[in-house]
């Protein structure tokens, strides 16, 4: 924990990471735990990664799941201390290297996502946040990824302002706002020598539903979050441009009391009074508070990665409809066959 509190106290947040290697094993437990209590879309799982850092590759040798059902008595902190005090006496990895967290089509990006792993790497600067998508699982493809938040997007949490001159100021964008760390699943030679002696006595059927069409279900939960998210930003659009009204139509009024005001002084001192003291305008008008720009940003992330996702799962549609168009194809040898069969009639 000296090492973390050193990391706490680090002025910048650098990028060191480029591969995220994990164990078998702790993609076996995040699997089993999200399946278990992440499956619905209102139940999201969560849980600690351990590991260690080696130069600019990040292993996550094991991990524990956070309690579901929370009593009002219980600390978040004292448990993972707990936990990882017990791992330090069985000779397990123990060090506190992120987080992971289950997810429904894609949809993980919020604000609370962002300043949870804004914590973890002001803390601890080589974290990771692990995302892992169970029904994409169940329609075959292993869906688990990595991301970091990128150093203008710390540098924004830090500044704690998220208006739009404190976003441009700092270069960032929603494509910038995060990134995805390669990921490698690592197994030892014993566990590769198991993986290889179970597959040979799984039947050759199993598991060879690449051809299977039935996948509008999926396109089309993707299109409908999709639509909820263009018209939340729409929303936040909307608001934005009234802002801007707001500041304009106040910009005028300005103008004119201050003219009104240097009219009302002409006259005085053409009558030989005394000019009118100065006031401070910014009493008379007050500010507009300006909208964050955060959430409309954060909502462009999750529009492009859905977007991403629809053309990724179009593609791979489209290529399996044109395979399956070429299979039902007749081959010319059958073709011949036919023809000569069709001659002796």
């Amino acid at each position: 924990m000296a090492n973390r509190n050193r990391r706490a106290n680090a002025p910048d947040v650098d990028n060191t990471i480029d591969l995220v290697q994990v164990d078998g094993l702790v993609v076996a437990k995040i699997i089993k735990h999200c399946h278990e209590e992440g499956s619905s879309a209102v139940d999201v799982a969560q849980g600690v990664l351990l590991g260690l850092v080696a130069d600019t590759r990040l292993e996550v040798t094991n991990c524990f799941p956070f309690p579901k059902n929370l009593d009002e008595n219980f600390d978040e902190e004292d448990y993972q201390m707990e936990m990882m005090r017990h791992l330090r006496k069985v000779n397990v990895d123990h060090l506190h290297v992120g987080w992971y967290q289950s997810t429904q089509q894609g949809a993980f990006l919020s604000t609370q996502f962002l300043e949870s792993q804004f914590t973890y790497q002001t803390s601890i600067e080589e974290s990771v946040v692990l995302i892992y998508d169970p029904l994409k699982t169940k329609r075959g493809f292993l869906h688990l990824k990595a991301y970091r938040l990128t150093p203008q997007a710390v540098a924004l949490y830090k500044d704690n302002d998220f208006g739009a001159d404190a976003i441009k100021t700092h270069h960032l964008s929603f494509e910038s706002l995060y990134q995805e760390i390669r990921l490698v699943i690592h197994n030892s030679h014993l566990v590769n020598a198991l993986l290889c002696e179970l597959s040979e006595m799984v039947p050759s059927y199993e598991g060879s539903q690449y051809l299977d069409l039935g996948t509008a279900s999926v396109l089309e939960k993707h299109l409908r979050s999709l639509t909820d998210n263009v018209d939340e930003l729409l929303q936040d659009t909307n608001k934005f441009n009234i802002y801007q009204r707001q500041v304009v139509k106040q910009q005028q009024e300005k103008q004119k009391y201050v003219q009104k005001r240097n009219l009302e002084n002409t006259a005085r001192q053409a009558r030989g009074e005394a000019p009118l003291p100065d006031e401070d305008i910014t009493k008379v008008f007050k500010p507009i508070p300006v909208p964050p720009r955060l959430e409309p940003m954060v909502l462009s992330a999750q529009i492009a990665a859905h977007c991403q996702q629809v053309s990724l799962f179009c593609s791979q549609a489209l290529g399996k409809l044109f395979l399956s168009e070429a299979l039902q194809q007749p081959q010319p040898s059958q073709q011949t066959v036919l023809k000569g069969s069709s001659k002796t009639a």
